[in-house]
Formats: C-alpha cells, structure tokens, sequence
C-alpha cells in the first residue's frame, strides 16, 4: 500500500470581524492581570491586580520580560507557549504558576492582534480549581539534563553532580536543593541524582549533606557516593561536548558513578568515599569511548544489529498506518549492549551518518522484500548537517518516492544549517517521500522546525502525552501542539500510548494517528502484516 501524505486538514471557521476593543474584552474578560507583548516577550503595556499579586504596581513591570510574572520552575512551559502562540496566532489557555509568594496556579491565554501593536495581548486568570502539577516536569532526567545542556551550548561553565543514594532512602532532592545553591537538581534513574552547580560546586559537601538524611531515616550513609563531571568543553564543539554528557548521563543511569569510573586515577567507588572529583572531562570521555569506535564501525558495516517494527494506528479505527524501524544492537556484537548508549557512543565518536546510512539500507532492503508495508525510517539530525549525508540520502530515497516509505527526522536540536535540511527534506517531498518531525514539543526550537521544515506528520513527545491525563496545563500545551500541526498541514501522532484512556483523550484533542504499547510492542521482520 503506497505511503502518501495526509490530505490537507480543513481550514478553521473564519472569525467574525471584530474590532479591537472587542477582541481584548474576548480575550481578556476572565483576567486577573493582563499584559500586551512587545518584541522579546516584553511587557509593553500591563494593567490588573498586579500590586495584590506581586507587591507592586503594573507600571514596575513595564519593559520586562514575561517570565518575570511565571515561577521559573514553569518558564520551560512559558517557552513553549509563547513559541506556540507565536506560529497559530493565539494560545489557549495553559495552567502555569505565578511568581508571587504563593506560586499560585493561573490560566494564561494569548491572542495575537495582526497589525497592531503590540501584536500579543496575554490574560492570566486564576483556575476555578487546583490543577495538579505536571508529571512531565518530574520526567526522570530530563529536567537536569536539559539545564546541563543549555550551559555546555551557551558556553557558560558549569559542574555537575552525580550521586548514588539507596533506593530505599528518603527523597534527597529537597535536601539537595538546600546544601547545594544547584541551579537545577533532579532523579535521573532510581538510586541516581544530579545536581547541576557553578564551576565550584562542592560535591563532597552535597553527598555529606545526603549521608546525614539516609543515616538519620536508619539507612546506610555509607552506600552514598557522588563525582563530580566539570561541564568544559575542553576543546570540543558546543554539539560534541553536549553529546559526550548525554554519554556520560547514559552510562551513570545504567551503571552509577561506577559506570562514570574509568582508569587507576578514578575513585569514584573506593571504600569509604562519599565524593571525588571526576578524573573524566567530557573531552577525556569523548577519547576513552574512540576507543570502542572500531568496534562500532564494525557492527554498523556488517550490520550486526536487527530492527524491530512497531506500528503506527489510526486513532478512529486501529488500522495500521505504517511500522517505525527502530534499531536494536545484536548482544553478541562488541559494543555498547543497549540501544540507548550504542546511538549515544556512535554519535560521540561520529560514525551517526554511518549508522544512519545503515539503518535506511536495512529498511528498503525490507520494503523489497514486502513492498506494501509501509515503513519508516530514522534520520537523525547531527547526520542531517553534513552536506554529503544530505546528498547520498537522497540518492538513496528518490527511487522510492510514492511508495511505502516514510522518512522520520529525530534530535532536530542539533540542526545548525536549518535552511540546507530543510532544501533537503523538501527535495524528499517532492520525490513522493513523506517526512515526520519527531519528538515534537521536547526540543526548544520545535515550533521553528515545524514552520522550516513543512512535515507531513507530526510526532508528539510520549512525556506529553503520558502526563496529558493529569494535568491540564500539559492537555493544554497537546492541544496548542496539534492546533499548530494543522496549521502547518502536517497530522499528527502521539507516542507512548499504553491506555485507552490514553488514546481516548489524544483522538478527543485531534490527534489521527497513535503508537505505543497498547497498539503493539516492536516486532520482528517476520512478523509484520
């Protein structure tokens, strides 16, 4: 069955003309506090119950930023809103936490007014109830690992904190955020914590801190340990040193700072230590796991690793859409074991084209040999930047335009040259090849992409749609994802769904296509319909 690209969705019911007043009185009559938006997300103009919320009045905030008024723990969200608000002209409304003493829960709206200036007007409202707080903001090792990699791209130097606690230990992270002054502290597997400080975070004093409340709950203190991995790009480039702390963060959830350890001159898990320095910078990490390249060059050219297909359904109806290609090392194989650090080690020592090449071979070697199950394949976007991948890649897909295969970009944070892959996902478009950006709403350019790169399918974050069940403000953020998807032209598919209170809600919000357990595990090629 051919792979073609959705039809066009609908346009929207046309508005009726309003004048001004009348779409600020729309937009803002249930407000608290209202503010209008000049460049840079600054407040232009602001009036409401700013001095009871915030101790001061409206007129103090003029000339800063939006974030000023949202606790920073929801700026993230805030981001994505705006950026949302920014591409489909308005926001519905999103449950985010003030800035004031009380971090109270509001409803924050937008409305863009096209020719006029300031061009967004903004409401924030309070909820006629307490929403619960978002489950993704609690995603194991996102949060930290995000902030990590916000310091490494910026270039602003940066230590960061890795500590073993027992898993029956009280929770360390308010003890964590006390004793460290951390610019971000979160779990990033059980047992595994990060704390991200200033180049002179003394990790020593945080895991003391943390032996003294797993001691004082009746627990071994002396199973703590901790090590510190000093954020230096340390003659790497920005997008190298953020793919050898990814690295790093893969091997500590795995394996703990024993998994970090690596020569004679690392301690990180001698007897009685609760905290070393790191004897690894991401630099040293980068050249320890060259090591293991030959080994991964091997496996990528004999293809000593499998796929596993998992479908994508039709939300209406459970028809199989099309199966994702997803890689899975052959154990027997030298190399990392797991999926997770094999891609991790393979883009850190630059063989991501080789293995991307490979995938996409082993793909149409399949659609061959069963041309009307329809297929994906992953291209990663570190590949994407190098001119020569764009060009095999294309000379590799346009004899497949109109078939069954569909081509799914992956890690779009790491586009530079956005105009060349977007050239290029064109060109595939125009071959009859259909393109799908990934994981969208996790990265901090998504609503960018969205708008560059014109995709013909749009997949939504699984830490959106697993969280959209409990917190209105992450429905909120779905369904401003899906609004703008279609806009875009492009239909969407939620990933992870394991429920079908799950797929329930995502085909309410709009979205037509779903992947995820409850559809069916990844299979083996000789299982596919």
């Amino acid at each position: 069955m051919p792979l073609v690209p959705p039809p066009a969705p609908s346009p929207c019911a046309a508005m009726m003309p309003l004048s001004r007043d009348r779409l600020l009185a729309f937009a803002f009559a249930p407000a608290e506090l209202l503010v209008a938006l000049g460049p840079d997300a600054t407040i232009a103009w602001a009036a409401g119950a700013f001095p009871a919320r915030f101790g001061a009045p409206a007129e103090q905030f003029l000339g800063r930023k939006l974030s000023a008024l949202i606790a920073a723990a929801d700026h993230p969200a805030l981001e994505a809103a705006l950026r949302a608000a920014a591409f489909a002209g308005r926001l519905p409304p999103v449950a985010l936490r003030l800035a004031d003493a009380a971090q109270t829960l509001f409803s924050v709206a937008a409305l863009a007014l096209p020719g006029m200036e300031p061009q967004l007007c903004v409401s924030l409202g309070p909820l006629p109830a307490a929403v619960p707080a978002s489950p993704a903001a609690a995603e194991p090792g996102a949060g930290i690992r995000q902030a990590a990699e916000g310091r490494l791209r910026a270039g602003a130097p940066a230590c960061l904190g890795l500590l073993d606690v027992p898993a029956d230990a009280p929770d360390p992270v308010p003890t964590l955020r006390q004793v460290s002054g951390a610019l971000a502290v979160g779990r990033i597997a059980p047992g595994r914590y990060g704390v991200l400080g200033e180049t002179g975070l003394d990790v020593a004093e945080v895991a003391a801190a943390v032996k003294t409340l797993v001691s004082a709950a009746g627990g071994d203190g002396g199973a703590v340990r901790g090590t510190a991995l000093p954020l230096a790009a340390g003659g790497l480039s920005p997008g190298q040193a953020v793919r050898a702390l990814r690295l790093a963060l893969a091997r500590f959830a795995c394996g703990g700072t024993a998994g970090l350890a690596s020569g004679p001159t690392s301690t990180a898990n001698a007897p009685g230590a609760d905290a070393t320095c790191a004897a690894t910078g991401l630099a040293v990490l980068v050249a320890e796991a060259g090591a293991e390249a030959q080994a991964i060059r091997r496996v990528i050219a004999d293809h000593r690793f499998r796929l596993a297909y998992q479908p994508v359904v039709a939300l209406s109806d459970g028809a199989v859409h099309h199966y994702e290609a997803l890689l899975r090392p052959d154990p027997s194989a030298a190399g990392p074991r797991s999926t997770q650090e094999f891609v991790t080690v393979a883009e850190a020592v630059g063989l991501a084209e080789e293995l991307d090449l490979a995938v996409v071979t082993d793909v149409l070697v399949q659609l061959a040999r069963a041309p009307l199950t329809p297929l994906a394949a992953n291209v990663s976007g570190l590949s994407l930047q190098s001119a020569p991948f764009r060009a095999r890649l294309l000379e590799m897909l346009r004899p497949h335009g109109g078939g069954s295969l569909l081509i799914e970009f992956t890690e779009t944070a790491e586009i530079e040259d956005v105009p060349a892959a977007a050239e290029t996902l064109r060109k595939l478009r125009a071959a009859g090849v259909p393109v799908c950006l990934d994981d969208f709403g996790a990265g901090g350019a998504a609503f960018r992409y969205l708008r560059a790169f014109k995709a013909d399918y749009v997949k939504i974050d699984g830490a959106f749609v697993r969280s959209a069940e409990a917190s209105p403000r992450d429905r909120d953020l779905v369904a401003s994802m899906i609004d703008a998807a279609r806009r875009a032209g492009a239909a969407t598919i939620a990933e992870m769904v394991e429920t079908e209170s799950q797929a329930r809600l995502m085909r309410e919000l709009g979205v037509t296509y779903g992947q995820g357990w409850l559809f069916g595990r990844p299979r083996g090629r000789a299982e596919l319909a």
